[in-house]
């Protein structure tokens, strides 16, 4: 039933969010049908590309860097277990700062044995990491960020060493009783955010993530 396999293993609720919307939107701007799965193995997309090969898309919310094994464990079973005749492209998301800042770090313990344990199912692992978070991803379109937030264009970023910290701040700014919250209720805002130049400014090679479903530029 498909070609190709893609699987997206991210650390929070909003990570997940995040990369769901970035890959309806992207896929949609590629002028190619999109449509989402219901699963109990996570949140599954279905990709039909221009060439007519079939894209299967598979994301996984580990919560903390202590659910490796398991995230290792649903990569084998709902991934290359269920779907062994394909080829597949494992994107691992995750902040470098959470974890000890250094990206080597992600290449050793709990991480290292992830990637142990899948490589020989997997035909690419791909790094989608930076030191920062996933809200310093989203505040790479700070004009959409203000706009959605009823700020002022020329509103100055707010101090704080990480993105979580400035978003909540843009936010008090809002409304003293406007608290930014994380996880699917973060879906209004980052649906309203511009892609495209999240693409162009984000820390992480987001248009590897697109290639691989899209499948211009891939391998």
């Amino acid at each position: 039933m498909y070609d190709v396999g893609v699987a997206l293993i991210v650390e929070g609720d909003t990570e997940k969010v995040f990369y769901s919307e970035f890959i309806e939107y992207r896929t949609r701007m590629h002028g190619l049908d999109i449509t989402r799965i219901s699963g109990v193995d996570g949140t599954n997309f279905e990709v039909r590309r221009s060439d007519g090969t079939v894209v299967i898309v598979k994301l996984n919310n580990v919560g903390t860097v202590t659910q490796m094994t398991n995230s290792a464990e649903w990569f084998l079973r709902s991934c290359a277990a269920r779907h062994a005749d394909i080829p597949w492209s494992v994107f691992l998301g995750y902040d470098t700062d959470a974890y000890n800042s250094s990206i080597t770090k992600f290449h050793e313990g709990d991480w290292a044995r992830l990637r142990k344990d899948i490589e020989r199912s997997a035909e690419v692992i791909v790094d989608l990491a930076a030191e920062a978070d996933i809200e310093d991803v989203m505040l790479c379109d700070y004009a959409g960020v203000l706009k959605f937030l009823g700020l002022s264009a020329g509103t100055p970023m707010p101090g704080g060493r990480k993105g979580k910290v400035r978003m909540k701040r843009l936010h008090q700014m809002s409304a003293l009783n406007r608290p930014y919250h994380e996880g699917d209720r973060t879906r209004p805002l980052i649906q309203a955010l511009d892609m495209e130049k999240i693409m162009e400014d984000a820390p992480i090679p987001l248009d590897l993530l697109e290639k691989a479903i899209v499948g211009v530029g891939w391998q």
